[in-house]
């Protein structure tokens, strides 16, 4: 994959190889619509479980916004590193602040908002 880190390597008893990458060198993108940023650390593919649909790290400027989206057949579990702001899950709303964390199910459309400059983990899976 382009602009992926250089990776360490072991080969386990499934065939895969041992990962290990540096946050700084995964690359950042937009994510979601709104304003907001992510890094993917981990995605379906790059481990052996078929449960696992994505690791990714998000960021939220203050003011800004993951806007409404949602994940077919896929729970996310929202671990929030730092900030403070408000989730919004179909009709139902949450403020979050640093050391909450918050499960959005599946297919149900939800969206993030900061109040100031947040960071989350953001965990998928099937």
């Amino acid at each position: 994959m382009a602009g992926r880190p250089r990776l360490s390597h072991k080969k386990g008893e499934t065939g895969m190889k041992f990962k290990k990458f540096s946050l700084k060198n995964i690359p950042v993108e937009e994510a979601h619509g709104g304003s907001g940023q992510r890094q993917v650390l981990v995605k379906a593919g790059y481990i052996a479980s078929d449960n696992l649909e994505a690791i990714t790290k998000g960021f939220l400027s203050k003011g800004s916004s993951y806007d409404w989206h949602s994940h077919e057949g896929i729970d996310e579990i929202f671990i929030v590193l730092k900030g403070s702001g408000k989730f919004f899950c179909g009709d139902d709303e949450t403020d979050y602040r640093e050391e909450d964390v918050v499960l959005a199910p599946p297919n149900i459309k939800h969206k993030i908002t900061a109040e100031e400059d947040s960071e989350f983990y953001f965990i998928r899976v099937k």
